[in-house]
């Protein structure tokens, strides 16, 4: 009977063992898949893609006025719908953990466009950085980015407390981003005591995108062969009082150092005249030569500072509120031109030109316009100041798994182009224009997001110019106020990897 059974049993003997190896070898292929596949979504956490589409509509008390809030008007209209940003940005972030077990980002890539209802306009971002892989604290970066300025200029759009930066950022530094390279000094995460961060910029000055005063064209380059220098500290420190309060403080000293060359015979400056009257006069000849070549520059210089209070604290049950307060000062050297306080900007790579229309009389008597493109944009040397005051309110109520955000703010900007001459002594009879008048904006705004992908912002500006004895602006001000009513839409694929939203131990705003 066993011999009988005997082939039977082998026979099963070699069928399970048949089996079992290809149960292993396909063991083995799903584990490879497998590693291949968390291979794949290791390297794709180190990406991210977002996005964000800012429509608006906008009430002005006049049509045709000139604002900083999203541009002039058109002429005839006192109303508009506008997209005023729509952003695409893709970004790399690597990270390693080093011998003492801290994992520190070592590399970072950025792209971002901007789309508009006037088409993709330009590249605000277009930068790589690489960090040492052992510490964590020493950096470069080169390409298009913001400029570590103060705390207004980098700041990211889709997080401000209000729609736009204020006037005197929006004239020192045109649009948002500068080409260059820089040295990084920053603390990682795995530093707790203090966020410090140090940065040391070399730039062409003429920032990206930018149109100059007088001009048409986008600037695509630098017009000279002077380069400007943007340093800045900036320190933060949080400490956790309790577990219902929290007390963060961040501050920073900034300096810009540039230079603009000089493409005109005429540059002026104030100066006194034999009356003690403060006047604009032109102090030089120039330095063009015969080849028409231009050496001579004019300094460029900023000094500004910044300094944050945070208070988060819990008001009832699962909701929180978080009371702030910054104050921001910048002054400094301003060579900018008679119809502006804004820098010269060459377009292209060419030097600044001004166009202007004269009249020429016919052979019949009458007159016909003819405009005239010149090199050169005469120079006008302007010392400055300008305050930023921005307090915000904020409550997070917690909804289920949702929580609302909403924000009360008050802002004050103030901007005096020229403080080396009073309101009353700005005369056109001494050189003075509107460009020398101080512009005092006062806002408020209500900022609310119920989700993560929508933001509704109503914001108001009450903009007051000083008296002077130039026409049209004896009276305290002109009706330049203005009306936003904003939807910001976002998209963000980081809401779904949770380790890319904070780079460092500063408290940020993520609504």
């Amino acid at each position: 009977m066993m011999k009988k059974l005997l082939p039977a049993i082998a026979l099963i003997l070699v069928a399970l063992t048949a089996s079992a190896q290809n149960y292993a070898a396909d063991s083995a292929r799903i584990e490879q898949h497998f590693k291949k596949a968390d291979q794949i979504l290791n390297v794709l956490r180190d990406f991210r893609f977002d996005a964000y589409a800012q429509v608006e509509w906008q009430r002005a008390d006049t049509a045709g006025i000139s604002s900083v809030q999203g541009g002039n008007f058109p002429v005839a209209a006192n109303n508009r719908f506008l997209v005023r940003r729509g952003r695409f940005r893709l970004t790399w972030q690597h990270e390693i953990v080093n011998k003492c077990g801290d994992s520190i980002k070592v590399g970072e890539f950025m792209f971002q466009m901007d789309a508009t209802e006037k088409g993709f306009n330009s590249v605000k971002d277009f930068y790589g950085r690489i960090a040492d892989p052992w510490t964590g604290w020493f950096s470069f970066e080169g390409g298009i980015f913001r400029r570590a300025f103060g705390y207004e200029a980098p700041i990211v759009n889709s997080t401000s407390e209000s729609p736009e930066q204020a006037r005197v950022i929006q004239l020192l530094m045109p649009q948002e981003s500068e080409l260059g390279a820089t040295a990084i000094i920053e603390s990682p995460r795995t530093f707790k005591p203090v966020y410090f961060r140090v940065d040391a910029a070399v730039v062409n000055g003429t920032g990206i995108g930018s149109t100059g005063a007088g001009q048409s064209g986008i600037n695509t380059g630098t017009y000279q062969s002077a380069k400007d220098f943007i340093g800045r500290i900036f320190i933060g420190r949080i400490w956790i009082v309790s577990s219902d309060l929290q007390i963060s403080v961040n501050a920073s000293g900034s300096v810009y150092n540039g230079r603009v060359l000089q493409t005109t015979n005429n540059v002026y400056e104030v100066v006194k005249n034999s009356a003690g009257e403060d006047i604009f006069k032109n102090v030089t000849a120039g330095t063009a030569d015969t080849a028409g070549k231009y050496h001579t520059y004019y300094a460029r210089d900023y000094y500004g500072g910044h300094l944050q209070l945070n208070l988060d604290y819990k008001i009832a049950g699962k909701a929180s509120a978080t009371t702030m307060l910054r104050g921001e000062y910048i002054s400094g050297t301003e060579p900018g031109t008679s119809g502006s306080s804004a820098v010269p900007l060459g377009t292209g790579t060419g030097v600044p030109t001004t166009t202007t229309t004269t009249y020429v009389e016919t052979p019949t008597g009458g007159t016909v316009p003819v405009t005239l493109t010149t090199n050169g944009v005469d120079l006008y040397i302007r010392k400055f100041n300008g305050i930023i005051a921005t307090f915000t309110q904020s409550f997070h109520n917690q909804m289920g798994k949702q929580t609302i955000n909403q924000d009360l703010v008050f802002k004050f900007d103030s901007y005096n182009p020229n403080t080396q001459v009073t309101a009353k002594g700005l005369t056109k009879a001494n050189n003075f224009g509107t460009t020398d008048l101080t512009y005092n904006t006062f806002s408020f705004g209500y900022t609310i997001s119920p989700l993560p992908y929508f933001k509704l912002m109503l914001w108001y500006d009450h903009v007051v110019n000083e008296s002077s004895c130039l026409a049209g602006f004896t009276s305290d001000y002109k009706k330049d106020d203005v009306f936003t009513l904003r939807t910001q839409f976002t998209i963000d694929t980081w809401w779904f990897n949770k380790r890319g939203l904070n780079n460092d131990n500063q408290i940020v705003r993520q609504y």
